[in-house]
């Protein structure tokens, strides 16, 4: 069972792919750790 991962900057909900990887990417490092969607990672 895995947790629902959303983005932080549009809120849309990020899709994993096989084993487990999510289809986007991670910034930033410890409690200041942030996803984003892979549109949302081309505007970064």
């Amino acid at each position: 069972m895995s947790k629902k991962l959303k983005c932080n900057k549009c809120g849309k909900e990020i899709k994993t792919i096989f084993l487990g990887k999510i289809k986007g990417t991670y910034v930033g490092k410890g409690k200041n750790k942030k996803v984003y969607c892979s549109e949302c990672q081309k505007k970064l």
